[in-house]
């Protein structure tokens, strides 16, 4: 887990066992573009999450990187509080995570 000014980056793995009150203490996190593989080694994931709390709810953004470090936004949800919004960003770390092993057993 590193930190940047406000925003907290963390694992996917790490993104999965977030709790509604660290979501409230950190106030923006974000999932790292890189996975580590079988053999240790970190592959790029193309696509980042991220949950922010904001003046009127909490915002969650999927990215997908074009050319690094540029972006775009494939997905974006506001939800009213965290509890709404963690059953969504984990859902889509799952996702993230379940498309990154099949690549892995693919190779």
């Amino acid at each position: 887990m590193h930190y940047y000014g406000n925003e907290t980056v963390m694992s996917l793995e790490q993104a999965m066992d977030l709790k509604p009150n660290e979501i409230r203490v950190l106030e923006w996190v974000r999932t790292y573009e890189f996975l580590e593989n079988k053999y240790g080694l970190d592959d790029p994931v193309h696509t980042f999450l991220e949950i922010k709390c904001e003046e009127m709810g909490v915002c969650l953004r999927k990215n997908r990187i074009t050319r690094f470090p540029d972006y775009i936004c494939e997905a974006e949800e506001r939800c009213p509080d965290v509890e709404t919004a963690l059953p969504i960003f984990k859902q889509w770390a799952a996702e993230i995570l379940s498309s990154v092993k099949t690549q892995d057993r693919d190779t």
